[in-house]
C-alpha cells in the first residue's frame, strides 16, 4: 500500500509542534523578563497586555488545530480507501506548504490581513480539492 500520503501528515504535525515549542520559548521569555508570572502566561486566557507576538503565536498555534483536522481527516481516508496517488500526494504537499506560509506570515508580520486570507484561503480549496476527489472515486 503506498503511504506518501502520510508524509504531509507527518510534516505538518512536526510544524505544528515547533509552534508550540516556539510559542513556549516566548512565553517563557515573557516570565522571565518579568513582564508577566506563570500564571499568566501558562494559563487561559492570556493576560489583555501580552505583547503582539504573543497573541499572534497563541492564535497561530490554535489555527493548526481547526481546519488540519479536516486535512488529517482526507489523508487517512485517501490512505484507508487504497487512493493514495501522485496527484492526491501533490495536493497534501501543497496543503502544507500553504499552512507553512500562512503561519510564517501570520506570527512574525501579520501586517497584510488579505495576504493572509488569500494563502489560507488556498490552503482551504486544495484541502476541499482533495475531498472532492475522494469523494468522485467512488
Amino acid at each position: 500500500m503506498n503511504t506518501d500520503i502520510l508524509l504531509p501528515i507527518f510534516y505538518l504535525a512536526i510544524f505544528t509542534f515547533v509552534v508550540q515549542m516556539v510559542q513556549s520559548v516566548v512565553r517563557g521569555r515573557a516570565v522571565s523578563e518579568n513582564k508577566h508570572t506563570p500564571e499568566e502566561m501558562f494559563g487561559i486566557p492570556l493576560p489583555q497586555n501580552s505583547s503582539d507576538l504573543i497573541k499572534r503565536l497563541d492564535r497561530n498555534h490554535t489555527n493548526l488545530f481547526e481546519y488540519t483536522v479536516l486535512f488529517y481527516a482526507a489523508c487517512i481516508s485517501i490512505f484507508a480507501a487504497g487512493k493514495v496517488d501522485g496527484h492526491f500526494v501533490l495536493l497534501a504537499n501543497a496543503y502544507v506548504v500553504l499552512r507553512v506560509i500562512h503561519s510564517i506570515y501570520h506570527i512574525l508580520s501579520n501586517s497584510n490581513f488579505g495576504i493572509r486570507a488569500l494563502v489560507w484561503l488556498g490552503s482551504n480549496i486544495v484541502m476541499l480539492w482533495m475531498w472532492l476527489r475522494l469523494v468522485m472515486m467512488f
